[in-house]
């Protein structure tokens, strides 16, 4: 699999060593233990504990050999480049491709031997830089005196969480996503999960484009818990823009929760509520929107909606009130009888709700003929919360259970009035969060430890299945080189065996080719095939 890289190595006459040789556990690893703190991977972490131990032993040099489009590889190897250039290291880095021929790989490792006897020699090129290895995040305190910026993962709902940073008194910014920027963005791109590259390029032109002061402003990423690299966001983030320069070094970068825990108990039941309302106002959009009689009038009401609601969780107004506000708006609406097949969407949340990196996905699948089924984020949040307190339980995180477990008291007498509204439009009950995810579990051969996006997919599919069982399709969703997209996808065929119902994956690679022409055929012809027991 490697070629013979190390007998290469020893051809030439050089000692060769592999990583879990070197006694690096015994070194001091405070540079980097903030970063291995935030480093799900057991290989990744022992990588660049090997890495450091390298950059401080004299006369040692590594070669990192990686595998071609390994995702976790694209981040170590970010950080792995941060050391040996503080150090001011020579190092080699090989990818395996099963394309290159064994002289390409000794070209670049004679010229590689070359440069690390060139540095051993010459104690000028030993410097050490001051630039720090890992990330110090921003307190909660400091950023209610600067800018914060945070990502359009979706439209409405950001929109209205911006609302809900601004009644806590932070000056927070939704950031849109454009074409410019996600040409912009894919430069900096070399094997990661593309959001972090878009997210990243969005702050810097949105601070130039607004003339803010990077020292004064501060970028927002979630903080995660799955087994996914959005944990390695934040310090990716920060990479970039100190490789951007321009004063883009100076911009702090804020490490919160998606439900805004560590702000306020209160701020929690708030973006709650502002991804439920966001969620509805998109599920209802999508309910009449296909039967509009006058086309584009519902999303000028969605516009509207929006306004009105974002005014609301300024604080000040009854949530009841405007909410039948809106609701009349939507029942205004002329429509037109009719009866299309139904689409569900599903995958990862920044491809899946993001209008512009999805290409307009359900203003697509409308006019393929297609009528789109969504899940407001906080019912997707209710239905995988039991495996997520099973498997906190489990692993004593007791704090994380009793505060999912309060929250979801809280907001569950509070939203009954909401959806008494939503319904009055949608006349559907809400989405169960009762399901059995034990018997999803076993079907597919998982446990409460495979936690993350993709099995949080089979549990959203089950519950659609249970909630439309006349589901024609369902379309998943990825960015470029999303690991838990890749391994979704690998299942797809087990789940239409489960299911009886197609799936159609959708990767966005942010290049500007129609995507979401593949759905086209599968909703003008749409077919069906018996599901398994579950489901009939």
């Amino acid at each position: 699999m490697n070629k013979g890289i190390p007998d290469i190595f020893s051809g030439l006459g050089i000692k060769t060593f592999y990583q879990d040789m070197l006694p690096a556990e015994q070194k001091d690893l405070s540079e980097i233990e903030p970063l291995l703190k935030r480093i799900h991977w057991t290989y990744a972490s022992r990588i660049l504990t090997a890495a450091l131990y390298i950059a401080h032993t004299p006369g040692l040099y590594p070669v990192y050999v990686t595998s071609f489009k390994c995702n976790p590889d694209s981040f170590t190897l970010e950080y792995f480049k941060r050391i040996m250039d503080k150090y001011n290291k020579p190092y080699l880095i090989l990818e395996l491709d099963e394309h290159d021929s064994n002289v390409g790989y000794e070209t670049r490792i004679e010229a590689a031997v070359r440069s690390f006897n060139n540095h051993h020699r010459n104690k000028d090129l030993r410097l050490v830089s001051s630039r720090l290895l890992p990330l110090n995040s921003t307190s909660v305190s400091k950023i209610k005196d600067k800018t914060l910026l945070f990502p359009c993962f979706d439209p409405i709902n950001s929109k209205l969480l911006e609302a809900v940073f601004l009644k806590e008194g932070v000056d927070a910014r939704m950031v849109p996503l454009t074409e410019k920027v996600i040409q912009h963005g894919l430069r900096t791109n070399t094997g990661q999960c593309l959001p972090v590259n878009l997210i990243a390029q969005s702050y810097m032109d949105y601070i130039e484009d607004n003339l803010l002061d990077p020292a004064q402003t501060v970028g927002w990423i979630f903080d995660s818990h799955v087994a996914c690299n959005i944990r390695l966001y934040p310090e990716f983030i920060k990479g970039i823009m100190e490789a951007a320069g321009h004063g883009m070094e100076h911009v702090d970068v804020y490490i919160g929760s998606i439900s805004l825990s560590e702000i306020s108990m209160q701020a929690s039941i708030e973006a709650y509520f502002a991804h439920m309302f966001g969620g509805m106002l998109r599920k209802v959009g999508c309910k009449i929107r296909p039967y509009e009689k006058e086309k584009g009038v519902t999303d000028k009401v969605i516009a509207q909606s929006l306004t009105i609601l974002y005014n609301t969780l300024l604080g000040g107004r009854s949530k009841d009130d405007d909410l039948t506000k809106v609701m009349n708006l939507f029942k205004k609406i002329e429509t037109v009888p009719g009866h299309r097949p139904k689409v569900a969407i599903f995958g990862d949340m920044y491809a899946r709700d993001n209008d512009v990196f999805n290409q307009d996905l359900i203003h697509c699948i409308e006019e393929y003929g297609g009528e789109v089924i969504t899940t407001p984020f906080n019912e997707f949040a209710k239905l995988i919360a039991s495996p997520y307190m099973r498997r906190w339980f489990l692993e004593g995180e007791f704090m994380d259970v009793i505060f999912t477990k309060t929250l979801i008291a809280l907001v569950n007498q509070l939203e009954k009035s909401y959806y008494k509204i939503f319904n009055e439009v949608l006349k559907e009950p809400t989405l169960g969060s009762d399901i059995d995810y034990k018997k999803i579990y076993d079907h597919f051969d998982v446990t409460v430890q495979h936690f993350g996006e993709s099995t949080d997919n089979l549990l959203k599919i089950s519950a659609l299945m249970q909630h439309y069982p006349d589901i024609s399709l369902f379309v998943q969703t990825n960015p470029a080189f999303c690991c838990a997209g890749l391994v979704t996808e690998a299942m797809a065929a087990r789940i239409e065996e489960y299911t009886g119902v197609p799936i159609v994956t959708l990767n966005y690679d942010g290049t500007g080719k129609n995507i979401n022409s593949k759905v086209s055929p599968y909703i003008k012809f749409p077919r069906r095939k018996a599901a398994t027991a579950v489901f009939r």
